[in-house]
């Protein structure tokens, strides 16, 4: 480890305290997506201190409708460093589930704020350090619109974080989409008597059945990797009216972006058949989707070599693992470089907690996780310094990664 990795390394040691403070206030904030102003003002108010000039509140652009979408408890935090260098980029996430960090983005936020001081410390001879803000992953995400309003050109190589069962250093999660949230996937059709009258009303409960008995039935013939999921939200008001309105939320993945694209158009072909059966009319568009990380296996086996300078040992990471849930990560992930750190929550022979659970929100404040995460925010300093501030690694990173990239 060279002078300018210890440097990095001993100045989020010194910090430590402070980002041990960080990960608790935000656990008790626990503010649910769109809502994380204590979180977000906390984490400026830190940047700022040490030195970063601070975007607070940003205008992102929704990547189908170009539409612009206000995001004020999103930041854009910049520390110049050698111009004409590269620049690295990190990712915070700050917002609870109603049950608390039951995901424990208190933790991907002291990882990413530890990060950033290692590499303000060692980085600036080199290039730039940009730390981004992202709120509401639980909901309907904000990278996707943070990526598409221009926040991110600069970016060279995207830093990010998450627990996880064990160490990693993999981006691979599923591919999702979901109509619009103003009305999901909403039937309309002609109310009548139920009884006196059913000839002239046209169900709109029945659209939705309809619908959702030809999603059951293609899971027969999607790949098993696929999943769709769904609740029938709205429905009626009596069981003697013909039901005018239903709506069917409804919520697509799979692992490959071009295969979700595929699942979409099947859908909107029983969406078609159960219009017609009916003689309703859906009332939908597509969201834009969260799609896979485009691969960059060089980048993911480099950082997982570099663990082992903090005493982690490098065969605790595992390659190639097939994707289980689904971030906004994986929009940025698609365009730009990223590596996702995902590191354990409870020691070793422990069980990995369950994500979202009540029991695993109990913990994500505890000081094993925190300094889990400070652990974490290392790697990711010292793979910025290592694959950013080489420009031969960085160059092979960015090859590998247009080789791999599918529009």
């Amino acid at each position: 480890m060279n002078p300018n990795e210890k440097l990095a390394l001993e100045a989020i040691d010194r910090n430590a305290e402070k980002i041990h403070k960080v990960a608790q206030k935000i656990w008790e904030f626990k503010e649910v997506g769109w809502e994380e102003f204590q979180s977000s003002t906390l984490l400026m108010n830190e940047l700022e201190k040490e030195g970063f000039v601070v975007e607070r509140g940003l205008t992102g652009r929704h990547p189908k409708f170009d539409q612009e979408i206000d995001m004020p408890t999103a930041f854009k935090a910049v520390l110049k460093g050698k111009e004409d260098g590269p620049t690295v980029g990190i990712m915070l996430e700050y917002d609870a589930l109603p049950n608390g960090h039951a995901c424990g983005h208190n933790l991907i936020s002291s990882a990413g704020f530890a990060a950033a001081i290692g590499l303000k410390e060692a980085f600036l001879d080199k290039g730039s350090v940009v730390v981004y803000g992202t709120p509401a992953e639980e909901l309907e995400g904000s990278k996707h619109y943070i990526l598409e309003g221009g926040y991110m050109d600069e970016v060279d190589l995207m830093l990010a974080s998450h627990y996880g069962a064990d160490w990693g250093s993999e981006v691979t999660g599923k591919a999702i989409v979901w109509p619009t949230h103003d009305n999901w996937l909403t039937f309309k059709g002609r109310s009548a008597h139920a009884s006196s009258s059913p000839e002239k009303g046209r169900s709109a409960l029945d659209a939705v059945i309809l619908t959702t008995m030809g999603l059951e039935f293609l899971r027969e013939h999607m790949l098993g990797t696929n999943r769709i999921h769904y609740i029938i939200s709205k429905v009626g008001t009596a069981a003697n009216s013909v039901p005018d309105l239903a709506t069917l939320n409804v919520e697509l993945r799979t692992n490959d972006s071009a295969e979700l694209n595929s699942l979409m158009r099947r859908v909107d072909n029983i969406i078609k058949g159960a219009e017609l059966m009916t003689e309703t009319t859906a009332v939908y568009k597509w969201d834009a989707p969260w799609y896979c990380a485009t691969p960059v296996p060089t980048l993911y086996h480099q950082t997982a070599h570099f663990a082992a300078d903090l005493g982690i040992d490098e065969s605790r990471f595992t390659f190639g693992n097939l994707p289980k849930a689904s971030s906004d990560l994986g929009c940025v992930a698609y365009k730009i470089p990223t590596v996702e750190i995902t590191f354990p929550i409870v020691a070793d022979g422990e069980p990995a907690p369950v994500g979202h659970a009540d029991e695993t929100a109990l913990i994500t404040a505890d000081d094993y996780p925190i300094a889990q995460s400070i652990l974490a925010g290392k790697l990711m300093a010292l793979t910025g310094l290592r694959i950013a501030g080489d420009p031969q690694k960085l160059g092979v990173i960015k090859e590998e990664f247009a080789k791999n990239y599918r529009e």
